[in-house]
């Protein structure tokens, strides 16, 4: 079962679709305050983060949120492949003030659930999502949506989500079962946990490895950075 489905959409009453409705009601009581941005990332690449990115927005698009899922993944971008969505335009070129982002926003690809992909980019991704045109999207979108969930890069790849953690509510971790070894999970939540970000906890992904598993196993971290970068680049090429 390949990672890019929409357990909603395939089959409501699924036990992943069920654990989904457990993430969305256990973020919501995590505190009072409201969530109107939240950040999704891994460790590694293949963890299914954005399986859970795609996955969590449109369970709180079912229970009527107006919600935006933002793709800032920009070295991989995967919302769009999700929904069936053209990739070539996006967020990238909002950032680099090509276009406008209202004019490239992709309207209702599911009931109450809006998308902005991105098209791939090498080049300057940090800088741009640090940048200040990428804090007033977040703001202007925030003004528009009940929710946006932001799709991030992995963290042993770049240290977006860090960044991004900054101008958003919280952040979910998500984690391919078997998959990270111990010393690359409290290394990821470091960068997470130095920027300041609120962790709203870590989802346990892909546990039934004959339906979800990968095989594959990682070790060793701080000399792997580089490594984890290329191949993530690369995969599709």
């Amino acid at each position: 079962m390949t990672e890019r489905k929409l357990y909603f959409k395939l089959d409501g009453q699924s036990p992943v679709a069920e654990s989904l409705r457990v993430l969305r009601t256990n973020i919501h009581f995590i505190d009072e305050k409201e969530k109107k941005t939240v950040v999704v990332t891994s460790a590694i690449p293949k963890e299914g983060k954005s399986f859970i990115a795609a996955n969590y927005a449109m369970s709180e698009a079912m229970v009527g949120k107006k919600v935006l899922l933002l793709d800032c993944d920009l070295r991989r971008p995967r919302a769009h492949s999700t929904f069936g969505v053209e990739g070539r335009h996006g967020l990238s070129e909002v950032l680099m003030g090509e276009r406008n982002v209202e004019e490239l926003i992709v309207k209702e690809v599911e009931k109450n659930l809006d998308l902005l992909p991105t098209k791939p980019m090498e080049q300057n991704v940090t800088e741009l999502l640090q940048s200040k045109k990428m804090e007033s999207l977040v703001e202007e979108v925030q003004e528009k949506y009940d929710l946006v969930v932001i799709d991030t890069a992995p963290l042993m790849v770049a240290t977006d989500a860090a960044i991004l953690s900054k101008i958003s509510d919280g952040v979910i971790f998500v984690n391919g079962y078997d998959m990270v070894s111990k010393k690359e999970l409290l290394y990821a939540k470091e960068i997470l946990s130095s920027a300041g970000a609120n962790i709203y906890g870590m989802v346990v992904n892909k546990i039934d490895n004959s339906g979800y598993g990968y095989g594959y196993k990682s070790h060793g971290y701080y000399n792997n950075n580089y490594r984890y970068y290329q191949d993530y680049i690369k995969e599709d090429k």
